[in-house]
């Protein structure tokens, strides 16, 4: 589901079509901008993930791959502002997981500790 907001759109997927769309073989560059707190208390993100905090992104951009569809994880709270960050930086193809990393876990998707 598209969400629009200011003139930039980014995208709402639901975890079961994530999981699908990773199972088929889809690539994403996973950028984990969850807090400390967040990621310590599941202990998990998703394999691959960049670790960048949500405040500031833009001030660590040389790390974030332009040309891809990014899947951003964040706290739910800072997800939306931090997606509209990107895509006003020239970032396209940006996600968001409905319900957050919570139920992308709930959904069993593809997971790693987080080392």
């Amino acid at each position: 589901m598209q969400v629009a907001q200011g003139g930039l759109a980014f995208t709402m997927i639901h975890p079961d079509e994530l999981r699908r769309r990773l199972s088929y073989g889809e690539r994403f560059a996973v950028i984990d901008a969850r807090s400390e707190s967040s990621r310590r208390s599941s202990g998990e993100t998703m394999p691959g993930a960049i670790r960048l905090p949500a405040d500031g992104i833009l001030s660590h951009k040389a790390e974030i791959p332009r040309g891809r569809s990014l899947l951003l994880l964040a706290d739910l709270a800072a997800q939306e502002s931090v997606a509209l960050e990107l895509l006003g930086d020239g970032y396209a193809d940006v996600f968001l997981i409905e319900g957050g990393f919570d139920a992308f876990l709930r959904a069993g998707g593809p997971t790693e500790p987080i080392r």
